[in-house]
């Protein structure tokens, strides 16, 4: 009985440590590798459209820098368009281009292609005692893309999905997607 006791409770012990998600799923050569193949400025267009909804803008110009983390030079003048406030939506006109940083986080590896999640930081832009209220924007942590290295080709999705104006949540702000299609330089 005791033989029996043992080998179930190896069997479980087993069971339990091959569940264990804590370990990477890549190595950090792995993921040095991705980074140093994704390295580099990619100019391409940003298109801009509700989420499950209609497109905002389309076509405009934008860059993505690959280093550690992407960089992405995202306009804020779209975002403005769809905002009621006058004010709210003259500071974000004002603004302008806000850079966003988001780390990779490496879903799928293959011959070509490099599949990611994005982990943006929020943009704060603070206000002053001559500008506006502070503006902060967050965004989804759950969007991400494709970049082909091979042919120097990346896609992705940014999704703010807030905006707070002074301390207060923007309310009738609608989450957005950033399409992003860009060729490296």
């Amino acid at each position: 009985m005791k033989t029996i006791t043992s080998i179930v409770l190896f069997i479980i012990l087993v069971f339990i440590t091959s569940c264990n998600n804590d370990e990477p799923r890549f190595s950090p050569s792995e993921i040095q590798n991705a980074l140093f193949e994704l390295k580099g400025t990619y100019h391409g267009k940003m298109r801009v459209s509700y989420y499950q909804g209609n497109t905002i803008s389309e076509g405009n110009a934008c860059k993505a820098v690959s280093k550690d983390s992407l960089t992405i030079y995202m306009d804020l003048t779209p975002m403005a368009s769809v905002i009621t406030d006058e004010s709210v939506a003259s500071r974000l006109r004002d603004i302008g281009v806000v850079q966003v940083k988001a780390a990779y986080d490496f879903l799928q590896m293959d011959n070509v292609a490099y599949h990611f999640a994005l982990l943006p930081d929020d943009v704060i832009c603070l206000g002053g005692s001559d500008v506006s209220e502070t503006v902060k924007i967050v965004f989804s942590q759950i969007f991400g893309g494709d970049a082909d290295y091979h042919y120097h080709n990346i896609i992705f999705n940014l999704s703010p999905t807030e905006l707070w104006v002074g301390d207060k949540k923007y309310e009738p702000f609608q989450q957005l997607v950033y399409h992003y299609e860009g060729t490296y330089e």
